[in-house]
């Protein structure tokens, strides 16, 4: 399936970045992926979460853990206000540093399922609380008292994430039945990511009209079916690359008809080429 709309892509050159935000948007930002482990604390109800091959419903309170390369679109609703933090952690950067213990942190990994973690309101006050000193600490340049503080809140951020899992506490997803049926077609497409898809085919599939089934799609996801399939298809790549597979090989698995056809493809999702891709990720061990 073509699509012409530009593709945002984000990978944090920092090794670490915490940010607080309150705002609103008009021009909602498009599924994507980044290069980096994020955690997203949110502070607002979230009607429409995209995560990996999910759209559902996620309440305030809430950590949301998104792998590298994991698709997702967290809020599309205009001009509402969103309260939020956002820690965003470098996959080179932490490959670099758990080198020798990369299971510490199994939520890292690229193959990892994304969380949802709903806290309890002590929790989330606790967490707001901790966050905020470390915010109000923080200085331009960093320190080593810096890290110091960045890894005793993660250290929280952990036992936040590994209670909860041990617990099986994780987010009971609320789904609508228009968000059941589009997690159908996300499913359908992921199943299919290696092979030529158009609108029209998957329509069929699903014995919809094609264009009821794009609006049911960009309602809920904020991008078009294209777009989603776009950005798997490059997450799923560098995967791939990231294991050793050479960029021929992951061309041809992906149904690519030409190397030229691949390599534009992957520059213009992620700004750089398939085979500096490749060696940068090799080279950190990941």
């Amino acid at each position: 399936m073509k699509t012409t709309e530009a593709i945002p892509y984000f990978a944090s050159g920092k090794s670490f970045e915490i940010v607080y935000r309150k705002n609103s948007t008009s021009t909602p930002v498009k599924p994507h992926t980044h290069d980096a482990l994020e955690i997203y604390f949110t502070l607002t109800d979230l009607p429409d979460v995209l995560l990996g091959d999910t759209v559902s419903g996620v309440a305030r309170g809430s950590l949301i853990v998104i792998p590298p390369h994991c698709v997702h679109q967290l809020f599309n609703q205009k001009l509402t206000v969103y309260e939020r933090y956002i820690i965003t952690l470098n996959s080179n950067w932490l490959s670099a540093v758990f080198a020798a213990d990369h299971e510490l942190i199994t939520y890292a990994d690229i193959t990892a399922k994304p969380l949802v973690i709903h806290l309890s309101d002590e929790c989330v006050e606790e967490l707001r609380a901790k966050l905020d000193v470390y915010l109000n600490k923080n200085k331009e340049s960093i320190t080593i008292s810096d890290y110091a503080d960045f890894f005793a809140l993660m250290s929280s951020i952990d036992e936040y994430i590994a209670e909860g899992m041990e617990k099986n506490s994780e987010h009971k997803f609320s789904i609508s039945d228009a968000q059941k049926k589009v997690n159908d077609i996300i499913a359908y497409i992921n199943d299919h990511l290696t092979e030529p898809m158009t609108l029209e085919g998957i329509a069929d599939e699903f014995h919809l009209n094609k264009d009821y089934l794009g609006r049911l799609f960009k309602e809920h996801t904020h991008a078009t079916a294209g777009h989603y399939i776009s950005v798997q298809r490059v997450g799923l790549a560098q995967n791939m690359l990231a294991e050793g597979r050479t960029v021929t090989e992951v061309q041809e698995a992906l149904g690519f008809t030409s190397y030229a056809y691949f390599f534009k493809f992957f520059k213009k999702m992620t700004g750089i080429s398939p085979s500096r891709y490749r060696k940068s990720e090799i080279g950190t061990g990941k």
